[in-house]
This record gives C-alpha cells, structure tokens and sequence, in this order.
C-alpha cells in the first residue's frame, strides 16, 4: 500500500516538474525576446501565463488518484483542458511570431511585415487551434458553429463596417508607411509611432500626437517624406540687388549652402534666377538633406549663412523700394574711427608690416576689409592664385592639404596668426586649404592695398623679404627639429634676396 503510494507520489511529482520546467522554458524565451528588444512585457502575458500554469497544475492533481480533494466534474475537467491547451498554443504562436518573423524575415532578411499582418496571423493560427481543440478535446461539431444564421450575419456585419473598414485599411497602410516614417496626412505632418488595427497616430514636431482613423488615412495624399529613401530636397528663395551679376549670386548661393552641416554634397546644391522683382532679382537655392527631423533648423542655417557670405561679397539684399525709411542715421565718424583702430591695432601685430610708416600704416588699414566665415566655410583653396592675406581677429580655422578624399587637417590656426602672406607677396598658388572651424573674423588685406606703399619705396620690398626670410627659416629649423633630421641650415641672407626680388617682381617694382 505504501509502495503504491509513493509510486503514485512520484508520478505527480514528475507530471508537476516537467510541467514547471517546460513553462519556464518557454516563458524563458518570450521574456529573453522581450528584454533583447528593450520591449516591456504586457501585463496581459503574465496574466494568460499564471492561468495557463494553474490549469494544468489543476489537471494534473485531478488525474492524480493521490489527491483525492481534487475531482473535477467531466464538463469542468475538459472545458478546463481545452483553456490550458488555448493558453499553451497562444505561447507557442507568440514564440514563433517572434522568432520566426521579427527575428529572422525582419531583421536578418529585411522583409516589412506590417503589425497588422503579424497581429492577423497570431489570431488566425489561434482561431484555427481553438476550432480543433474543440474537435479533439471537447469532442464538439465545430462545423454546426459556422452555421450562423442569415439574418444575425447582416445585423452584425452593418453594426462592423466601419471597424472593418479600418481593419482593411490599416493592412493597405502597411504597405505605404512604417513607424518611424515622416509623413504628411490629411494635413498634419509628423512621425509615425503607432499604426494599430483602427487608427494611425502620428506625433507632430510640437511634440502633440494626432490619431486618425485608417479608413480616413487611405483616402487622402500621403506624403511619405522617407521613402524612397531618407534623401529630400529643400527650397529656399533669396533677393539680390540688381547690381550683383546673377551668375557671382548663384555661386555664392551654392558655396554658401554646401558649407552648412546637415546638406548634402551629393546632389550638390544648385541655384537659378526665378525672377526680376521691382526691388531685387529672386533666385531659388535647392538643396538636399538626409536628417528631416532637423529640416527647420538646417534651413534656417542655410539662410544664415546666406546672409553672410553676401555681406563678404558685397551683394546687397535690397529692402523694397517703396519703403521709406526714417531711422535716425549712426555716428558714421565715431564708427569708422573705431574700426580703423581695431585694425590698425592688428596691423601693428603683424611683423613684416611694421617696416611700413605711419602714413602707410594708415593708407592700408583705410583700405582693408574685416570678413566674417561661418564653420564649414572655405577661405583659401589650395592651388588658387593668392590676391590677399589674412589675420585672424576671432574664431579657429583648419589647415587642410591633399585633394579629393585624401585632404587632410595638418595644422590649427588660433586669434592673432595670419596666413596667405607668401601668395600675396611673392605670387605662389595657395599651399594649403584653409576652413573655418568655428565663426571666424579676418582682416583682409590684398595686393592692391600693399602695391601702392611698395611701389613709393622699393626698399621696403628688401625689408619685407628679410622679415620673411626669417619666418621661414624660423618654420624650417622647428620641422627639423620635429623631424630629428641633420640638414644644413638655410642660407637667410640668400632667401631675403630672394623674398625681395620675388616681391618686386610680383608688385611690378623690378626695374625701378
């Protein structure tokens, strides 16, 4: 009698422990799938879990002759078997749905398989186990199910449409968007973050969310901002004087956005003339962007940098000529009086300059210019004829040689270094390309501005060669010390001839 007993222990102790063990398995692998994703798990998983689990704990202990307190009527007994089964199947299609289809169809094949259509299948296949449950199990003629009468199919059909409108609409919309997708629908435009069995929900820029029902979304334009691919072009219109050939403002235009972070060099920005306005010629700027969440904010930079590549151009942006204006006018004298200072106090920080006399020292910082480049921007290319020099005032820029995508940074330039001297002085192409790192202020000096002091004085070009003579020599000396290398030092008195004769010869002073 014992043996029996422990027998029958043992059986309903091996019955609960595979039982357990399968379970956790399972429920192993779902809440692992979950995690992976950084997807909470639904409530109602753990709910249909803890049933499923008490349900065949409960079956068990009826089937056992050892627990006697349990005994379960046979309608109770198989409509709770067939629950636990139910529950069981639903695990299993869940596991399937994503192993199957999201792990390896979506992720590794890349094939869309729409929420909707995932969500249709997981009910399908659990309509189709239920119907065989009832079969096996309950031993129920599920074909006497489906025979519903006439009359109770239209009632329920009419009461449906148009819950069953949008359960079709929203298998069409899987084709069309994604979550994720930038769209514009029925006038409202922003990201995707839900596309359920009913509704679309889109969240605006302003951070509102907008519901739409599908059956609504299907009738109207979608524009899907993301497809075909990420790429989307942008438009801007700008006016500019009269005076400004149209040919300079469209390079102006294109250098100007090419320079802006977040527009793409391919396709590379392009601009036309739209119009002849009463006050302005009108040009329309195109450009191509990747980043639509930031569209706004790369346009409002492309303006920017717009407006200041035409102030370094001389371009005007003209107010309509109809417009009067009645500000009262700036002290021009004390303006102008403080700009010349501040160039002048960086005219005297430059060390060749300082040769100049006081009267010279004048007539160029009258006639230098003080430019401003935004990051990104290009000051000097390398290989092009130098025309002038330039002194940082503020701001950082980069040092880049090498063409194509061999170029690379070499060097930083910081307030007070100038660069460009030996093109302006002595005629050579540009040695490097110089960007803007951060905003960057420069004065402008250029060749015609040094001519007229040479040409007066000879002299200076000798003096001026020597202070440059040692500069590069200065330059030379730290690179073979850099490089540990044995070479002889440069002759100096040999270059400043040399500097001297290349800069009459360039400022047209040789025969004098």
């Amino acid at each position: 009698m014992i043996d029996d007993e422990l027998k029958l222990l043992h059986e309903l102790l091996l019955k609960l422990g595979v039982t357990l063990t399968l379970a956790a398995l399972l429920f192993g692998v779902y809440y692992y799938m979950s995690r992976k994703r950084a997807q909470k798990v639904p409530g109602y998983f753990f709910a249909t879990y803890i049933v499923t689990l008490s349900l065949y704990v409960l079956l068990i202990l009826n089937e056992s002759d050892l627990v006697e307190a349990v005994d379960l009527w046979e309608g109770v007994y198989l409509w709770t078997k067939f629950a636990a089964y139910l529950g069981t199947a639903f695990y299993l299609l869940k596991a399937a749905d994503l192993l199957l289809v999201e792990d390896y169809l979506i992720a590794k094949k890349g094939v869309h398989i729409p929420q909707l259509v995932r969500l249709l299948l997981v009910l399908s296949g659990l309509a189709a186990s239920a119907l065989l449950f009832l079969r096996t199990v309950m031993g129920i003629n599920v074909v006497a199910l489906v025979a519903i009468p006439t009359a109770a199919t239209a009632v329920i059909g009419f009461a449906l449409q148009d819950t069953l409108k949008r359960f079709f609409a929203g298998l069409m919309l899987g084709k069309l968007i994604r979550v994720g997708d930038w769209v514009c629908v029925a006038g409202k435009e922003g990201r995707v973050v839900k596309v359920d069995l009913g509704h679309v929900t889109i969240l605006t820029r302003d951070e509102d969310q907008v519901t739409i029902p599908n059956n609504i979304v299907v009738q109207q334009d979608i524009l899907n901002y993301s497809k075909p691919t990420t790429k989307h072009g942008r438009t801007a219109l700008v006016e500019a004087g009269y005076a400004a050939p149209p040919m300079q403002v469209q390079a102006v235009l294109i250098e100007a956005a090419r320079a802006v972070p977040g527009v793409l060099q391919e396709p590379s920005p392009e601009a036309f003339v739209v119009a002849f306005k009463d006050s302005a010629v009108q040009y329309r700027l195109k450009f191509w962007i990747k980043d639509y969440v930031n569209m706004l904010d790369i346009e409002g930079q492309v303006l920017a940098y717009v407006w200041y590549a035409f102030q370094r151009h001389g371009i005007e942006i003209p107010y309509p000529q109809r417009t009067v204006h009645m500000m009262p006018a700036p002290d021009e004298t004390s303006l102008q009086a403080s700009r010349r200072e501040r160039i002048l106090n960086a005219l005297r920080r430059i060390e060749f300059l300082s040769v100049l006399s006081p009267e010279n020292l004048e007539t160029v910082a009258r006639e230098s210019q003080i430019q401003v480049y935004l990051p990104g921007e290009i000051v000097v290319r390398q290989g092009d004829v130098g025309r002038e020099f330039f002194f940082i005032l503020e701001g950082d820029a980069d040092v880049r040689r090498g063409e194509g995508q061999a170029t690379a940074t070499v060097a930083a330039l910081n307030p007070v270094q100038l660069f460009g001297e030996m093109a302006l002085l002595t005629g050579e192409p540009r040695s490097a390309t110089i960007a803007a790192r951060t905003r960057l202020e420069v004065l402008v000096i250029s060749k015609e501005v040094l001519a007229r002091p040479i040409m007066d004085n000879p002299v200076l070009a000798e003096r001026i060669g020597g202070i440059l003579a040692e500069r590069k020599a200065e330059m030379a000396s730290q690179q073979e010390r850099a490089s540990h290398r044995g070479e002889p030092a440069p002759d100096l008195a040999e270059q400043s001839k040399t500097f001297g004769s290349r800069i009459r010869k360039f400022f047209g002073t040789a025969a004098r």
